[in-house]
């Protein structure tokens, strides 16, 4: 088996704990580190999900080495400054809805994603749904 992916979680709000408790059913994925605004609430979250580290800053879990990919569950405003931030570190993201505010700010994370060759998504779950 190839080696599992290591995730990192930006935001530790509900759709935040959605998320990780279904990515912790998925036996390729890894929590990896978790980050706030508030070390605290990273620091609860971290030990809820049994993450090995938690940031209270955004900054320092997209600098971290050991992190592939990036799921960013911030409000809805900081999509865009999160996920280039990301992006310029390195780390593919998956970006909780709306991916921006508008099309300037999703074509600046497209053409950052493209020019790092990095995988951006938006995490839109009706995507996945067949027609029925």
């Amino acid at each position: 088996m190839a080696d599992k992916i290591k995730w990192g979680i930006l935001g530790t709000g509900k759709i935040a704990h959605k998320f990780t408790a279904d990515l912790l059913l998925v036996q390729q994925a890894e929590l990896t580190a978790v980050a706030s605004r508030s070390i605290e609430k990273a620091a609860r979250f971290g030990a809820e999900f049994h993450s090995a580290k938690y940031y209270g800053t955004y900054l320092e879990l997209a600098n971290d080495p050991e992190i592939d990919v990036v799921y960013i569950a911030t409000p809805h405003v900081f999509h865009c400054e999160n996920t280039l931030m990301c992006l310029k570190a390195g780390k593919s993201v998956l970006c909780e809805k709306p991916l921006g505010m508008n099309a300037r700010e999703v074509g600046a994370m497209i053409r950052e994603a493209k020019s790092s060759n990095l995988f951006l998504m938006e995490a839109l779950w009706t995507r996945f749904i067949p027609a029925t």
